[in-house]
């Protein structure tokens, strides 16, 4: 017989400690809301506790984005030499913040701790109980037991909209009636790679970091040989002779890599396994296996064909799979295709996105500029059809192109942010989500050094020079 045990009521339950999640809890702790924060893995961080770079804490136009809780974040890592100063220049991801995964899940459970948020670990998501469409409190499963807690509001915050599935909220999932997502990925880091072997191969061949038709942006070569970091895309020329050999199965055109703090390690993010449903546990399952062999097969690809990684060991691999897209909620609101097209940035704004279009497709990619960052309005967030019910990081309401945007974890950061302010003036004014004042949300957000407006006139980051901003690609992918 499995044990049950009562939790009490909390006035905020985020399902998901990732980048949506983790400020969700600290923001409506701060607030002053009693938030719980249920996570299934044994640490905090989700995809971000995985070592790959946080990309665009500045738009293209080197001007900051994402401040706030993620921006706290950042600094705190920076304190303990598990960053390289915050933010770089990148011509393709317009900026890039490498992070030391391990001091990330630390610092990311001390805020927590700091901030009085509950936590739970190793810990799923098992029902969510609904009255009168609104949201009245969760069932939780971990190590054979159940657990119950009463909650005024619900924060979804776990990649695939699962708590809101529970919830029996309206979502879509893929491109209208085709509900194939872009192919998920698993991410491993290297040790002991020689990067100045690497730099001094793509000095001699900068054709190794050309890009196809599909990207509308291109490296330089002063990006490799002046960062502190980079983010490398390309080897194309290194796969076509493995390719052939039989050596290479890995459905990628190219490689892609971002060099470390820790030194001469980098974080590999070239693992691809498609037609795969995140939702799924049988289809997950099955990915896991092939993920796995596809870091074996990089491995040695990189050991035989890649300057200065000839030496190199396999440093650590992540918790498992990550998918780039699942299901996302119908809100009050829905981003839009021209919100891409048109940069939009509406009244309602609650967060900025700040990245480039980026749609992973074949073996290949769709990445196309953004002028500048985009606004998130607060209705997206807010089911439209069970009241109490948050979204955040890529479970928000948005469409599938514009998604390709906002996904970035930078953006996710900001959106948590926002929904765990929301939820916590939702508990404190007993009024329901779709009800609040957007407008004294966006001065609370700003208040706590969240940003919500693009400001063209603010002194750019160091390093952007004006060629990055290509003019981008309209229309839908």
């Amino acid at each position: 017989m499995m044990d049950n045990t009562d939790l009490g009521t909390y006035d905020v339950v985020v399902i998901g400690g990732g980048p949506g999640g983790l400020p969700a809890a600290i923001a409506a702790a701060r607030e002053g809301a009693k938030t719980l924060l249920v996570e299934r893995n044994g640490f905090l961080g989700g995809v971000a506790a995985t070592g790959l770079p946080l990309l665009a804490f500045y738009d293209r136009t080197g001007t900051q984005v994402v401040g706030g809780i993620g921006d706290e974040l950042v600094r705190r890592l920076d304190r303990v030499g598990a960053t390289f100063d915050g933010a770089i220049p990148c011509p393709i991801h317009n900026s890039i913040t490498p992070v030391n995964p391990f001091w990330l899940r630390i610092e990311a459970a001390k805020m927590c701790e700091e901030a009085g948020v509950d936590l739970m670990f190793s810990t799923e998501v098992e029902d969510v109980a609904v009255e009168d469409s609104r949201i009245t409190g969760v069932s939780l499963f971990s190590r054979g037991r159940k657990y119950t807690a009463g909650t005024k509001i619900l924060i979804d915050s776990t990649g695939d909209g699962t708590a809101a599935y529970l919830a029996g909220a309206d979502y879509e999932m893929g491109q209208g009636d085709d509900s194939r997502v872009q192919p998920v990925s698993l991410v491993f880091s290297l040790g002991n790679v020689n990067v100045d072997a690497v730099l001094d191969y793509i000095k001699s061949h900068p054709e190794t970091f050309s890009n196809p038709p599909t990207y509308g942006v291109h490296y330089t070569l002063d990006y490799f040989l002046d960062s502190r970091s980079f983010y490398f895309t390309g080897f194309e020329e290194f796969i076509k002779i493995a390719r052939e050999k039989g050596e290479f199965d890995v459905p990628r055109d190219r490689v892609i890599f971002a060099k470390q703090p820790n030194s001469n390690e980098v974080v590999v993010n070239a693992v691809r396994v498609s037609d795969v449903d995140p939702t799924d546990p049988l289809s997950m399952s099955k990915a896991e296996a092939v993920a796995h062999r596809q870091v074996e097969t990089l491995i040695k690809f990189f050991r035989k064909y890649c300057p200065g990684f000839e030496d190199c060991f396999l440093a650590n691999i992540a918790a498992g799979t990550y998918a780039r897209e699942s299901r996302r909620i119908v809100g009050v609101k829905t981003l839009q295709d021209d919100a891409v097209n048109e940069f939009l940035v509406p009244d309602d704004t609650v967060a900025l996105a700040g990245y480039n279009l980026d749609i992973h497709t074949g073996v290949g990619i769709v990445l196309q500029p953004s002028e500048h960052a985009i606004g998130i309005p607060y209705g997206c967030l807010v089911s439209r059809n069970v009241d109490g019910l948050l979204a955040s990081g890529r479970c928000v309401s948005a469409k599938p192109y514009p998604l390709g945007l906002i996904r970035a974890m930078s953006t996710c950061f900001a959106i948590g942010e926002a929904a765990g302010t929301a939820a916590a003036m939702s508990v404190r004014s007993n009024r329901k989500l779709a009800e609040l004042d957007v407008s004294e949300l966006r001065s609370r957000l700003s208040e706590n050094g969240a940003i919500i407006q693009v400001d063209q006139t603010s002194q750019p980051l160091a390093g952007y020079p004006a060629t990055w901003s290509t003019a981008p690609v309209s229309g839908t992918a």
